[in-house]
């Protein structure tokens, strides 16, 4: 009969799955055969709406909670992790329920809130304090557009709060839920010299209040509702920590505790963060934006609203095949294919922070081929992200560069190209599951069983630059950005 063990469950609530997964306490290594997850897709809109239900993301979380606990019956669950991802929220009522879908970061229809903002606002100093942009990816413009476009529905919301706080308020009661610094810092609306709601920001969406948001906090919960208590009696008593931003996780997981290691990240989007210890807010580069992993720990960095998904596109749209794509796009000459491609399918993000802007694909012939088009694609994401770490350079001139999340980690082409367009190698990441093992691992340090500067991060592949790509792709990314610049 196998002998207990003490683990850590960890929750994770992303954009297109929930996942749960056992992590052995004292190693921070996952307990193999207990990751189960389930797949959503968000609803969208020909408006720009993005959003999925809060009810679909709790169903799948408990039935991944059941099968992860089912697969290890001698696991001595001690807590759990949880995250999810930032700059999201559901609109509650005082029962807890739902009165909105989760609106997504990657929901566009504020826009015109958004620049109704600026006109009223010092961009410069809203960043400076919240960490964040103007831009449709936050709160303030979303919850804006709610009140003006929803009245009612606004009316009915006493509290707006992310996935992880709606799933631990059915859990634990409506008041206990509890937002972590992570992501309080992720909403826009947060400000961390005064470690308080943002007064100015408030008072420009017209009854909103601090009311409005869970208590922040990074301490747990405890104590389940009797309804999941009988469903879940090992975990009935135990800490659940609150949800950490995904991203943050992400960093935590892979490695990217220091400044010296820089994560870059491509999932369904993409993103580049550095984690930066201390108790005072650093300075946000320009176009970047400042958020915390924890109360210890801030990340600096710049998110892309294209990464995976524009694989996933290119994939289905040019019907490229279903194995070997990528050895053949990695066989390729850099810029041999003679396109120059604005990969801005979902908007754009860091450093621009433009919703307006489009996908272009510009030099197409009768010879051009769908690999062809596939590569120069990739290769503009690497132009992008070239973008985010000129500007991080002013934080971390030199680190070594994680890469990690599904898009990068499956893909050999998309490594050595961003090695090529960055000038600089980079490892990939060990660690398949970073973002549930990176709240694990922060769950691990608050139990007191070891640091996260001390966890064991595994690491493949290191991919170093070629210098005459580097060249090469230097051209191609200045006539991509003469491109970009003659857009307005």
């Amino acid at each position: 009969m196998p002998s207990p063990f003490p683990a850590i469950l960890s929750l994770d609530i992303g954009t297109s799955s929930t996942r749960a997964v056992l992590y052995h306490a004292q190693t921070g290594a996952v307990v193999p055969a207990t990751a189960f997850f389930d797949s959503h897709e968000p609803d969208v809109t020909p408006e720009g709406g993005s959003t999925i239900s809060p009810d679909l993301l709790l169903q799948e979380a408990l039935s991944c909670i059941v099968q992860s606990l089912a697969s290890a019956p001698d696991a001595e669950v001690l807590a759990v992790a949880c995250c999810t991802f930032w700059h999201s929220a559901i609109g509650i009522n005082t029962n807890g329920d739902a009165q909105t879908p989760v609106l997504l970061w990657s929901d566009r229809q504020s826009a015109p809130q958004v620049a109704a903002l600026r006109e009223v606002m010092d961009s410069a100093a809203y960043t400076e304090r919240t960490g964040c942009p103007f831009h449709t990816s936050y709160l303030p413009g979303r919850l804006r557009w709610l009140r003006e476009t929803q009245p009612d529905i606004f009316a009915r919301c006493v509290r707006f709060v992310s996935p992880g706080e709606y799933i631990y308020g059915k859990l634990f009661g409506v008041d206990h839920i509890r937002q972590s610094w992570s992501m309080a810092s992720g909403t826009g609306l947060w400000n961390a010299h005064a470690e308080a709601w943002d007064g100015e920001t408030l008072s420009h969406i017209p009854g909103l209040t601090p009311g409005h948001f869970a208590p922040v906090s990074d301490d747990a919960v405890s104590g389940l509702l009797p309804l999941y208590r009988e469903r879940f009696p090992r975990l009935a008593s135990i800490p659940w920590y609150p949800a950490l931003g995904d991203g943050a996780c992400s960093n935590l997981g892979a490695g990217g505790v220091t400044p010296t290691c820089i994560a870059l990240m491509i999932g369904t989007s993409g993103a580049m963060r550095v984690a930066v210890p201390g108790a005072t807010p650093p300075e946000v580069p320009a176009g970047l934006w400042r958020y915390r992993a924890d109360k210890e720990r801030f990340l600096v960095g710049g998110a892309l609203s294209n990464g995976g998904n524009v694989w996933s596109w290119l994939t289905e749209t040019l019907h490229l095949p279903a194995t070997g794509a990528d050895d053949l796009l990695a066989a390729m000459v850099p810029d041999s294919h003679g396109l120059t491609v604005l990969p801005f399918l979902s908007g754009e993000r860091a450093p621009l922070w433009r919703d307006d802007l489009t996908g272009a694909i510009l030099g197409l012939t009768q010879a051009t081929t769908p690999l062809e088009i596939a590569r120069a694609a990739f290769e503009a994401v690497g132009y992008r992200f070239a973008a985010i770490r000129e500007r991080l350079k002013s934080v971390v001139p030199q680190a070594e560069i994680i890469g990690t999340g599904g898009g990068l980690l499956r893909s050999t082409a998309s490594a050595q190209i961003l090695a090529d367009v960055l000038g600089e190698p980079i490892t990939l990441s060990g660690e398949l599951e970073g973002s549930s093992r990176g709240a694990a691992l922060w769950v691990r340090e608050k139990l007191g069983l070891g640091r996260l500067e001390d966890a064991p991060f595994a690491m493949n592949r290191r991919f170093l630059p070629n210098p005459d790509h580097a060249q090469i792709y230097a051209s191609a990314r200045a006539r991509h950005e003469d491109i970009l610049s003659r857009l307005g």
